[in-house]
């Protein structure tokens, strides 16, 4: 060999060895990323929390690799990841709670991936979608109730209850000591109260006499076949709850997802005003480190029939490869990506993860040496194999959980419950569909409290004028109070928060209307901001596209309307014609009758109890509700968090202003 062949083989080399290119070892151990990397690859995810273990060991292991962790709120944590990737520009490495719901439409299936198949069998198979494996489940947490155990004993109670009824009797005694108990007399709350977490715990209260048990384990085998009902199974999912709502203890109404009546667990639990909740080991070891005042530990599932109690465990969360990797020129960041997952699923990066999250448990099917522990009061369930794996599609465990929620607030019966979710498990219903679909993300709250978007400009009412003229592309979008009915709280929102907010069928209309029908309307509106019992009429405008002010209501003087300007100052001119936005209720579809239609008569293109309108001309019958106009919002809007606010368009003046 000469020494010009020689040195180009070595320059060569060189190249190979500064692109990152090296020997490949076997199995699904993580290949070396190469000591002398002369960049480093960026990789993106998003988790709850601050990942300081893991990321060492990825970029220990590989120098190459630049794992970026964005921490972000548990609440968001689905609507954020899904949020991004609907706007294309997602993060690397997928994270969800909910891996068969919409977000499985951006991930990569991982089926021929050697790391996808070293997890247990019945979790892996769990997550089959389609038969394809588009998900691999992190370290799992162990849940139960966990309890204050300084004032139980204080209260008399000096051992962890061992059934239902203990769990009951432990609450009646520190209750008559005044301890464990706030003013609104809650003692239970769940920490979390999205769906599938409420849908979990109920789960878990059938464990000890019913799923844990070979009957239970029948039932369940039939339920994946198709065989059996949720009717013939759950039946009884609801007799403790349904008790300590009763007693009083536990508030139904406050189950509910991002409502705004949510008890605030986690300071109630630390200053000794809420006895019992429902959460993870991780949740009690921050209660144990946030006040040296109480001790915590958990209690299992406690069985009303004298069997043997069970703890539960559920993935952390589960993660994915975004699909756009695939794409040509992400060839680099795609290897990367694989690398991180490769090495997640060792012994050595579950137990980092494990570390980082204080998990309890691997779904490995090797052993992992390091582990988060066992929960103080879960030790014998943990010891004696009394651990069960909730594993039910997304989708139907929020669906199960809402409809439950609805049963213990008295709004349906368990029988018409169980049946509806039935249906939808066994038929499949589009309108659930859209209910438990993630529809975005809201940046902050938006409220609907004391009938305010009937007599001021508000969040909400901005909102919704505002999806309405989006949707149309009307020049203006009226949105009468009396049509929303409920509030966006920060954080994921799902179809069933929209239809809560504007549940009504009137459909949107596009009219040509000359501006003095749009003062007309306006001081309509402005009519019955005070009446009968002090509650406003309906009548009030929420509005997009132009502003207005008036003057409030006094002794016998009404409401009156004063300016109308467009959003920049300039004046509005009633002798121009605008298209505007309204809702066929206001344009007299229901007629006017026992004050139907609000009293817009200036709008009237449909009744014949009223003149039709003159200056006002149909323009387009859209047959879209207000609720599908937010839909549509959100949907246009998915590469931001919404958060829409009062800002001026609406003013009430006071006094001599």
């Amino acid at each position: 060999m000469n020494k010009r062949f020689a040195s180009l083989i070595t320059f060569c080399l060189l190249v190979l060895q500064l692109a990152g290119c090296g020997p490949a070892s076997g199995g699904v151990s993580p290949e070396s990323g190469g000591e002398s990397a002369s960049a480093q690859i960026p990789v993106t995810m998003l988790y709850t929390v601050d990942l300081p273990n893991f990321e060492k060991l990825v970029e220990d292991t590989y120098p190459d690799i630049d794992l970026q962790v964005e921490r972000n709120a548990e609440a968001t944590i689905d609507g954020e990841s899904e949020r991004r990737l609907r706007a294309g520009h997602g993060a690397d490495i997928i994270t969800t709670t909910m891996p068969t719901g919409d977000v499985k439409d951006y991930a990569m299936d991982l089926s021929a991936q050697e790391f996808s198949s070293v997890y247990q069998v019945g979790i892996s198979q769990s997550l089959l979608i389609d038969g394809r494996t588009l998900f691999i489940p992190l370290p799992g947490q162990y849940y139960g109730y966990i309890y204050n155990v300084t004032l139980a004993a204080q209260a008399g109670v000096a051992d962890a209850p061992a059934d239902a009824g203990g769990l009951l009797a432990m609450l009646d005694e520190a209750a008559s000591h005044g301890l464990g108990i706030g003013s609104d007399g809650l003692m239970f709350a769940l920490q979390s109260t999205d769906t599938t977490t409420v849908s979990s715990y109920l789960i878990g209260t059938q464990v000890p006499d019913f799923l844990g048990r070979s009957d239970g384990i029948i039932w369940r085998e039939l339920l994946t076949r198709r065989e059996e009902t949720f009717k013939n199974g759950m039946a009884h999912c609801l007799n403790l709850p349904s008790v300590m709502a009763e007693k009083g203890y536990l508030n139904p109404a406050a189950l509910y997802n991002n409502r705004g009546n949510m008890t605030p667990v986690l300071d109630r639990m630390l200053d000794g005003t809420l006895m019992l909740t429902y959460s993870s080991a991780h949740f009690m070891d921050m209660l144990n480190a946030g006040t040296d005042r109480y001790e915590f530990a958990m209690l299992p599932f406690l069985s009303e029939e004298e069997n043997h109690p069970w703890t539960i465990v559920a993935p952390a969360a589960y993660l994915g490869l975004n699909a756009v990797l695939a794409e040509p020129g992400r060839e680099s960041v795609l290897s990367a990506a694989k690398r991180v997952l490769a090495l997640l699923s060792t012994p050595e990066g579950q137990a980092a993860f494990i570390r980082d999250i204080g998990a309890s448990q691997s779904y490995l099917a090797a052993n992992v040496p390091a582990s988060g522990g066992i929960p103080a009061g879960l030790e014998d369930c943990v010891s004696e194999g009394y651990v069960y794996n909730v594993q039910f599609p997304a989708k139907l465990l929020q669906y199960f959980g809402r409809s439950m929620v609805e049963v213990l607030n008295g709004e349906m019966t368990m029988e018409d419950a169980l049946g509806s979710v039935d249906h939808y498990f066994l038929e499949g219903d589009e309108s659930i569909e859209y209910d438990e679909t993630l529809i975005g993300v809201a940046a902050g709250d938006m409220i609907y409290e004391n009938y305010n978007v009937r007599r001021e400009e508000t969040g909400i009412g901005n909102l919704v004028a505002d999806a309405i003229r989006e949707m149309t592309g009307a020049d203006l979008a009226f949105a009468n109070g009396g049509a929303i009915r409920g509030s966006i709280y920060e954080g994921n929102v799902f179809g069933s928060d929209l239809d809560v907010v504007c549940p009504y069928d009137n459909t949107i209309v596009v009219l040509n209307v000359e501006g003095s029908v749009v003062r007309a309307m306006l001081a309509n509106g402005l009519t019955r901001l005070v009446q009968e019992g002090e509650i406003p009429g309906g009548r009030f405008l929420n509005v997009s596209g132009l502003c207005y002010s008036f003057r409030a209501p006094a002794g016998d003087s009404p409401a009156e309307l004063l300016d109308i300007t467009f959003p920049d100052g300039a004046s509005f001119d009633e002798s121009r014609t605008y298209t505007i936005a309204v809702t066929s209720y206001m344009c007299g579809a229901d007629g006017y009758l026992d004050n139907n239609g609000d009293g817009f008569t200036m709008l009237n293109v449909y009744s014949d109890t009223a003149p039709i309108a003159e200056g006002v001309t149909l323009v387009q019958e859209t047959g879209k509700t207000f609720g599908d106009a937010l839909q549509f919002y959100f949907r246009a809007h998915n590469d931001e968090a919404i958060l829409a606010q009062p800002e001026g368009r609406i003013r009430e003046v006071t006094g001599d202003e």
